[in-house]
């Protein structure tokens, strides 16, 4: 309410308007009004607003009876018959404030809804593609202890196998792919994997590079400073 710009000081009595708790007590009371049934809204209405705090007749009032929206041109014979009707009374500007509330409440439930449905298909997304990715790796792992094709090892020699490290490889979109190779694979072994898993073509020229340095394809995973975890950055054309 805009109590100052309606306020009618003969409608409150001894009521001041710095009042609070006993303005807010006049605005929830209820009054009951008496009207036969072949008469409309509109003589109820005036009827409540003579008897209420506000000349709420003066606010350009919205009625509403069981969330149904009541025009004061209805008859109470309208609304059905029933012993006592319910009805609430807006002023249009209250009315009006509600109504972009709970339009701003239900535009942030949907926003809220959409952003956990795409936050739960990023998840699935993530988990197929780490489940992907650790079959990868499975398979690598298998490859390097297989003591009848160490070649399949990424570059394992036979009966010189090394110490077992697990590499990153992450191309220019930002997909990553894990590999468990060994400190005697060959850079040039871990691009051949690679280009394979990622299924690119066999001719395509791809570099391995680590902290921005480009490494040599003839060189081993022991001749470089690569340790568990590190990522390498695979680019080609």
């Amino acid at each position: 309410y805009d109590l100052p710009r309606i306020w009618e000081p003969k409608r409150w009595g001894q009521v001041s308007l710095q009042h609070r708790p006993k303005v807010v007590k006049c605005l929830d009371a209820r009054i009951a009004v008496v009207v036969f049934m072949t008469e409309t809204m509109e003589k109820a209405l005036q009827t409540f607003s003579d008897h209420f705090s506000i000349n709420v007749v003066a606010t350009d009032p919205v009625l509403m009876m069981n969330s149904m929206r009541v025009f004061q041109t209805s008859t109470m014979a309208s609304l059905g018959i029933r012993p006592v009707y319910y009805v609430t009374v807006y002023p249009r500007s209250v009315f009006n404030r509600e109504r972009e509330r709970e339009a701003l409440e239900r535009a942030r439930r949907t926003m809220e809804q959409e952003q956990a449905q795409r936050d739960l298909e990023m998840a699935r997304t993530l988990q197929r593609s780490a489940d992907v990715t650790a079959s990868q790796t499975l398979l690598i792992d298998d490859g390097l202890h297989d003591a009848d094709d160490s070649q399949q090892g990424l570059g394992a020699l036979p009966g010189d196998a090394g110490k077992s490290v697990r590499i990153k490889v992450r191309d220019k979109s930002g997909k990553d792919t894990l590999l468990l190779v060994t400190t005697a694979t060959t850079v040039q072994a871990i691009i051949d994997n690679y280009v394979n898993m990622a299924g690119l073509s066999a001719k395509t020229a791809v570099t391995l590079e680590f902290d921005d340095e480009r490494l040599d394809p003839s060189s081993t995973i022991g001749d470089t400073e690569i340790e568990d975890d590190d990522m390498l950055t695979a680019y080609w054309r």
